[in-house]
């Protein structure tokens, strides 16, 4: 379908549906008439071909230069003040009510430099659910690829369309009925949803699977059971994917209606794997009264979560902070049920130029290749076209007893298959460490980016093998141990000077995992027992 025809869909139903529901406010789930109206969703999907391949789908935690939201807003003002400081607010109106949006968003302080409308008539305010899915394609556009909203709304449904319009992206749309609540992906061809996705669409599983790789480069999709057994059966209610590596699930008591089929929930992502074969780091949050703690957006390096002012809130947002150490996480007040609170309302537009940096965490326990040290990849994807500042890709790695960060330049692979692979070492350790590590590029636009976007990976680094030959306490390798080498220590621990890794690797005298006065009086022993 081309985009003229697209066009005409769209002027119909605006003739069709009207304006802005004025009777009030719709409710997230359905009114007894659209009940009885189910059928106008099936009429509301429109399809196109697909975008060029491959298609990889932008998840929630990459970087956002916007968010969307509704006027009459679905968030207080103070949450939408907080968006404004570093984020464009994208606002849904008509053009009957801007100005009343913006005396709104003025009187409550909010920047409306950084406030943008995009006119038209919408049902409601619950932009996640009917808001765009952002995918780049195989020519490193940034573009919405759009699907039926399952609800009978069309002035939301339109919404996507409006959007990729007043942003000037391409636009596509395949027909699928779903909803943003019900989605999360890693950015890495992995997207998880509840079965409502497969009840609500008339074809087979199958079927959805391929339209879902087709069109938004999933390759492995978790359609599960929802644990929460309530009308909405959305994912976001119970979980959120937090990285490529990490997933939140809600906890309950046992002695709690749904705790069998929400551990059934957590044990399935326990076992499932991440992009890179290897188990998610499952990470839970108690939700004893059914809390919407899950129900959070993350905005670049701010994590926002709805707290409901309860006992529970300080213990939900320590998880978030263990969960994504380096993160400012904000507990947010406002009319937050279990299955409607900020993620439901709020959306993420990502950075259309963004700078795409893909890395495979160190993590867990990690050998150096000798005197390399402990190698770490990482792939950049320019979407600017400015290019890469090569002498900006770093690695940037600190021992917890480092107050500062060191780093190490990576350089560029010689494979020719690979032009955007970068290659680098965080130093061998002399003693088995935990190691805090982020990587790091900028492109000629200015964009600077890292993985993480805010805090840090962490791996334990043992120590090289390659110091094999020197005897513990001859620092200098001499094959004596005298007064030389108790200089040698004594700058070591006093200055912090180092004559190598093996030397620091042979300077635990008395193997207590630490270096102090105590290894210099050993090693003054050694050389009065010699």
């Amino acid at each position: 379908m081309q985009y003229h025809t697209i066009l005409a869909n769209i002027f119909v139903s605006s003739i069709l549906f009207g304006q802005t529901n004025q009777s009030g406010e719709l409710p997230i789930g359905l009114t007894e008439e659209e009940k009885n109206n189910i059928h106008i969703i099936y009429e509301m999907g429109r399809d196109t071909d697909p975008p060029i391949a491959p298609v990889r789908n932008v998840a929630e935690f990459e970087r956002m230069s916007g968010v969307l939201i509704r006027y009459p807003f679905g968030i207080s003002v103070e949450i939408i003040r907080e968006l404004s400081e570093d984020l464009i607010v994208y606002c849904l109106v008509s053009s009957a009510q801007q100005n009343s949006a913006l005396n709104s968003m003025s009187s409550g302080n909010v920047n409306t430099n950084n406030v943008e409308f995009i006119t038209g008539p919408t049902d409601s305010y619950w932009t996640r659910d009917y808001g765009p899915w952002w995918v780049v394609d195989g020519e490193n556009n940034m573009s919405i690829v759009d699907f039926t909203y399952n609800r009978p709304r069309p002035n939301d449904n339109e919404a996507p369309f409006k959007i990729s319009q007043s942003l000037n992206v391409p636009y596509y749309s395949v027909d699928i009925v779903h909803a943003g609540g019900n989605y999360m992906t890693d950015g890495y061809g992995i997207s998880a949803s509840s079965n409502l996705v497969y009840e609500e669409n008339i074809m087979s599983n199958d079927e959805l699977n391929n339209l879902m790789n087709l069109y938004y480069g999933i390759e492995t999709y978790h359609v599960i059971a929802d644990p929460n057994n309530t009308y909405i059966e959305h994912i976001d209610c119970w979980g959120k994917y937090l990285s490529p590596t990490k997933v939140l699930i809600r906890e309950v008591a046992a002695s709690h209606p749904q705790y069998s089929e929400v551990e059934l929930a957590a044990n399935y992502f326990s076992e499932a794997l991440n992009t890179w074969g290897e188990p998610w780091e499952v990470f839970r949050v108690w939700t004893p009264d059914d809390q919407p703690y899950t129900n959070s957006i993350i905005v670049n390096n701010k994590v926002l979560v709805p707290i409901m002012n309860s006992s529970w809130d300080d213990e939900a947002l320590a998880v978030y902070e263990t969960a994504m150490p380096g993160y400012e996480v904000i507990g947010l007040t406002g009319t937050w049920e279990s299955t409607d609170a900020l993620h439901c309302r709020v959306k993420g537009i990502p950075d259309l130029k963004m700078l795409q940096l893909f890395h495979k965490p160190l993590r867990d326990t990690i050998a150096p290749l000798q005197l390399s040290g402990y190698q770490l990849e990482l792939d950049i994807d320019d979407l600017s076209g400015a290019g890469i500042i090569e002498e900006s890709v770093k690695v940037f790695w600190r021992k917890e007893s480092m107050a500062v960060y060191d780093s190490s330049l990576m350089y560029q692979s010689d494979i020719p298959e690979e032009p955007n692979k970068y290659i680098g070492y965080i130093p061998v350790q002399a003693f088995a460490s935990s190691i805090h590590y982020y990587v790091q590029g900028a492109d000629s636009t200015g964009r600077v980016e890292a993985s993480p976007l805010a805090g840090y990976h962490s791996f334990y680094a043992l120590p090289t093998d390659g110091c094999s030959s020197w005897e513990r306490g001859d620092m200098d390798n001499s094959g004596a141990i005298d007064i030389l080498d108790v200089l040698i220590l004594a700058d070591l621990i006093v200055y912090n000077d180092s004559a190598g890794v093996c030397c620091e690797s042979v300077a635990d005298i008395n193997t207590d995992g630490i270096l102090s006065i105590i290894d210099i009086v050993s090693l003054v022993s050694m050389v009065i027992s010699q």
